[in-house]
């Protein structure tokens, strides 16, 4: 395998695991957003807000209440500003998630490839405990020959060069590029 196909295998690798993390530290952040959109939603539904006393306000029920030509009191007035307030607050939260969501679909589409060539082939456990632990992990060559090969390091640079030829062999039966 020449340099610049290997150096592009790795890429390829390395940026599989990448997105399959940002997509992951997305799934969280979009149950969160879900979560303020449901809790906001409550809020509003059931005028959940708090509207401080200002010097406009009756401050007893004895005195007469101040109206404006619009017949909304003060009172209203804040109350509508505050759930305005929610409103875009909820627009915010709710554009978010939708950025979100559509990067979460980004990402899939472009790991979906490199996922068929992990994934259809059945590559051995060694296989993929070695990319899952050089690629995902980022372990070095020290760590892996350690951990799978009894410290021998040019057995664990070998078993790279041949992970690497056969998502090559996989890649170009498929017929599927990836980026």
């Amino acid at each position: 395998m020449d340099k610049e196909t290997f150096k592009k295998t790795e890429g390829k690798l390395y940026g599989y695991f990448r997105d399959l993390k940002e997509m992951e530290l997305l799934e969280i952040d979009c149950r969160d957003l879900q979560e303020q959109v449901e809790s906001i939603e409550w809020d509003i539904k059931h005028c959940n807000v708090c509207v401080t006393p200002d010097s406009h306000m009756s401050p007893s029920f004895g005195e007469k209440v101040q109206t404006s030509p619009t017949g909304e009191s003060v009172a209203e007035k804040g109350i509508v500003r505050e759930i305005e307030k929610l409103e875009d607050e909820l627009e915010y939260v709710g554009s978010k998630l939708r950025r979100n969501r559509a990067r979460i679909r980004q990402l899939k589409r472009n790991t979906a490839p490199l996922k068929k060539v992990l994934t259809v082939p059945p590559l051995s456990k060694e296989m993929m405990d070695f990319i899952t632990y050089k690629y995902k992990m980022d372990k070095g060559f020290g760590w892996i020959a350690a951990e799978m090969y009894g410290g021998v390091r040019s057995t664990a640079y070998r078993r790279r060069e041949e992970i690497l030829e056969d998502i090559v062999k996989w890649e170009s039966l498929y017929g599927d590029k990836t980026k």
